[in-house]
């Protein structure tokens, strides 16, 4: 197959495959945001408890320093959808979520390398970055517990 083939099958590919749609929301009864509450009442959570979701119609932001993986514990992340498509939209906004908070590490590492940030400010990024990682890791452990359904 020539190399053009294998480029316009790719790109058709990547044009059906449904859009990076999801986000994480943070259930908390009236503490949660409003574009959260559809995706927060497929989630079986107790009174006054705050328990993860995934909105699966949410778009996350990511940026410098705003990271999903940075706002909450998903310890009690509940994937309500098991479909493949959704599954595969949750999988692929961690690893998104997972290369911000590595973009970030890095960038926090070169400024206290070059003298822009204190001691104290790049201790409190790498805890910020190993908290994320340990969210990576229950989001990926929810991630499986969901495809096995």
């Amino acid at each position: 197959m020539s190399k053009q083939v294998l480029a316009a099958l790719g790109l058709m590919w990547i044009s059906s495959a449904p859009a990076l749609a999801a986000d994480l929301c943070n259930c908390c009864g009236e503490a949660t945001a409003q574009s959260c509450i559809s995706a927060c009442e497929a989630v079986n959570a107790v009174a006054g408890q705050c328990v993860p979701a995934v909105d699966f119609l949410g778009k996350a932001e990511i940026g410098p320093g705003k990271n999903a993986l940075y706002d909450f514990s998903l310890r009690n992340l509940q994937v309500s959808k098991n479909d493949d498509g959704s599954l595969e939209l949750f999988r692929r906004l961690l690893e998104k979520l997972r290369r911000g908070a590595e973009s970030d590490r890095k960038l926090a590492l070169r400024e206290h390398r070059v003298g822009k940030i204190d001691a104290a400010t790049a201790t409190a990024f790498a805890k910020r970055y190993d908290d994320a990682i340990v969210n990576y890791y229950l989001g990926a452990q929810a991630y499986q517990l969901a495809k096995t359904r």
